[in-house]
């Protein structure tokens, strides 16, 4: 994997993890939370976990200088 494609799948996940199809309100709420901030909370969550794997996994690549 290349330093562009791991920046450019992280940069779409990060995309992701903003509601931007919310632009209605709604009544709804999940655990006490309204329907948009309980989806923000668990894309960041999972942002967190897809960050941790590839800095466990690829960290050669980011804090290296050349492209594997």
């Amino acid at each position: 994997m290349t330093k562009f494609r791991l920046y450019l799948i992280l940069g779409l996940f990060l995309i992701t993890t903003v509601p931007w199809f919310f632009t209605k309100t709604h009544e709804s709420h999940i655990l006490g939370f309204p329907t948009w901030a309980f989806y923000c909370f668990c894309m960041t969550a999972a942002y967190a976990v897809l960050i941790c794997f590839f800095i466990g996994r690829y960290w050669h690549i980011s804090a290296g200088n050349d492209d594997d």
